[in-house]
């Protein structure tokens, strides 16, 4: 799993770039190393290694800038039949064209003007929290569980010797789980009924806090133990869902540097709206 993982983020990274360098190109370089020519339009490996974004600068191997330079050449001579096609010179096209460099603009500016204020200080994520502790109520039972789970009865019982010795469980669990939890030790961390096998759920629902039970379900044979449970109607703890408010934070400021924005640019820049003729056009 952790391959494929690994994989898709490494092509969304070439898809990115890609789509980054994908509409540029030069025309007459002069003493820069030119890696690919379409007609009179050039890309050079300057060009190249300066367009791509920072996060990704050096992480490249030489096949994924191949890669690279063979989508740009395909861009490039769809680019150049387009033009020789005089698409560019079609009035619905050329309005598409025009809307997207405005949205692109447009979005931009807010991007920038979000940039300057970013920080959020921790007074003023107790200060949501407090103000607003009825959003972070649990509508359901929580619990947080971890387990090992083995194929066989008789490596169940191995395992459970192992623990009932005093063998700490996060190694037993790493040694001998065949479950994709035993990479944490069998850390589960918190879940709700509805994201776990209702056998596996009612197992952990009836057992007793720090106790550990044995069970087989559908996937093996399961040695579970309760960490911790939070019912139904208790609050979430600040440290949990630290992330959400910043997120919440961000956005309502963004909010009112927008709508802040838009006042300023209305009252400094003449601007009008003929309602009747609106409403005669419908």
């Amino acid at each position: 799993m952790g391959d494929r993982v690994l994989k898709r983020a490494r092509c969304l990274k070439i898809g990115t770039i890609i789509c980054l360098i994908g509409i540029w190109g030069c025309e007459g370089p002069q003493k820069a190393s030119v890696v690919a020519q379409v007609g009179n339009r050039y890309l050079t490996i300057e060009a190249l290694e300066k367009r791509i974004p920072a996060p990704f600068a050096g992480t490249l191997s030489p096949k994924e800038k191949q890669r690279l330079v063979e989508n740009w050449i395909e861009e490039e001579l769809l680019h150049q039949e387009a033009l020789r096609q005089k698409l560019d010179r079609d009035s619905e096209l050329s309005d598409r064209i025009d809307r997207a460099v405005r949205q692109l603009l447009a979005n931009e500016l807010m991007t920038r003007t979000y940039a300057r204020n970013t920080e959020i200080s921790e007074d003023e994520i107790l200060t949501y929290y407090e103000e607003h502790r009825a959003d972070f109520e649990r509508n359901q039972l929580e619990l947080r569980v971890r387990h090992l789970v083995v194929a066989d009865r008789n490596a169940m019982n191995r395992t459970w010797d192992r623990l009932q010795k005093g063998e700490f469980f996060e190694q037993v669990a790493r040694e001998v789980s065949i479950d994709q939890s035993a990479v944490n030790g069998g850390d589960l961390g918190y879940f709700t009924e509805d994201m776990v096998t209702t056998s596996f759920w009612e197992a952990c629902r009836e057992a007793k806090l720090g106790h550990r039970i044995r069970i087989r379900t559908e996937l093996g044979y399961h040695i579970i133990e309760v960490m911790d449970r939070d019912d139904e109607g208790s609050i979430r703890d600040l440290v949990d869902v630290r992330g959400e408010i910043q997120k919440r934070i961000l956005t309502e400021r963004r909010r009112e540097q927008r709508a802040k924005l838009l006042t300023e640019l209305k009252e400094r820049v003449e601007w009008s709206v003929d309602w009747k003729q609106l409403n005669r056009a419908q």
